[in-house]
């Protein structure tokens, strides 16, 4: 049985080598439709893992490349949050938590949000339930995403 750091830095050096095999949006999924991803968190009472990024932003590439797709392909949080990426930069829409197709730059002020790239966790409902993780500090990212999903995980568990 392989250590976590193992299965991470295994996973990292994976994406590191595929990551032109990966699609160009990586191993996140792009929302389409937060309705039914909150119906799903709701049934298996875990949190969304929602990136906030911009496509074509440096920043946002080493977040992902460094830190995020390395841990969605690791598979260990899999049943514990459901991730997705939504950019508000695009001009496209979404389907809110409230079934309302939502222009995604909507979101920037829903959430507050004043820097992209961003993570932040929400229930099932869309409400924010920890605070936001910024990008940086790669190396640690993953110990910093957890201790955000172990509190938005005792939010949800409170409610």
């Amino acid at each position: 049985m392989l250590s976590k750091t193992t299965r991470i830095l295994l996973a990292s050096i994976f994406a590191l080598f595929t990551s032109f095999a990966v699609q160009a949006d990586g191993a996140i999924p792009q929302a389409k439709n937060l309705q039914t991803l909150g119906q799903k968190a709701l049934q298996k009472n875990i949190p969304i893992a929602i990136l906030f990024a911009s496509q074509g932003l440096k920043s946002t590439q080493n977040l992902k490349d460094l830190a995020l797709d390395p841990i969605v392909m690791s598979g260990e949080l899999d049943d514990k949050v459901i991730f997705t990426e939504l950019h508000p930069n695009d001009g496209n829409s979404t389907i809110d938590f409230y079934g309302e197709k939502t222009a995604n730059s909507e979101f920037k002020q829903i959430y507050n949000l004043t820097s992209l790239p961003v993570v932040i966790f929400v229930n099932g409902e869309g409400d924010q339930i920890a605070p936001p993780l910024l990008s940086g500090a790669y190396d640690f990212y993953y110990h910093y995403f957890k201790q955000h999903l172990e509190q938005a995980q005792k939010q949800l568990d409170s409610q």
